[in-house]
């Protein structure tokens, strides 16, 4: 990996983390959102993650360049699913294929597993091989693909559902 630093994001990681996440809102169907972020949408974001041990945002920085950053997020907003989290992560083009993406990972599981997760999920949209490989490395399953769930760009994606046992 090229001499990148790993570590908890910070409110001024904002700008940077719009960089590495907005292209992918405006040419890529790997997240299905539409509408890219403002600085102070990715604070506040970062801020309402962080407040729970469950929701670690982490930033990969080459000097002071956020060259990807990787988080989890609630499974869903219900009690019961307290111990359940969605994770992704994003690199900037420059940076793929590197081992930041790898190094990302690899600091998420492990503060998810000290931070009372019990399942984490990675949603995929298909196809997407490169992802597939990154989140079988560290354990995941595939356990289930939603067809044509999202549209973006004029046509209809699949999402693959990977899982990961957290607390074993």
């Amino acid at each position: 990996m090229t001499d990148v630093a790993i570590r908890a994001a910070r409110g001024d990681d904002a700008d940077g983390m719009n960089a590495v996440y907005n292209p992918y809102i405006r040419s890529s169907p790997v997240t299905f959102e539409t509408e890219e972020h403002d600085e102070n949408w990715r604070r506040t974001w970062i801020e309402g993650l962080a407040a729970s041990p469950r929701h670690p945002v982490l930033v990969a920085a080459a000097g002071r360049q956020v060259c990807g950053f990787a988080n989890a997020a609630a499974f869903d907003p219900r009690g019961a699913y307290e111990t359940s989290v969605k994770v992704s992560v994003f690199v900037a083009p420059d940076f793929q294929g590197k081992g930041v993406g790898r190094a990302l990972y690899a600091r998420l599981v492990e503060a998810l597993a000290i931070a009372d997760a019990h399942r984490a999920y990675g949603l995929i949209v298909a196809p997407n091989p490169a992802s597939v490989a990154l989140h079988e490395a560290f354990g995941f399953r595939h356990v289930s693909t939603l067809s044509e769930v999202g549209r973006k760009f004029g046509r209809y994606w699949d999402v693959m559902w990977f899982e990961k046992r957290l607390d074993e």
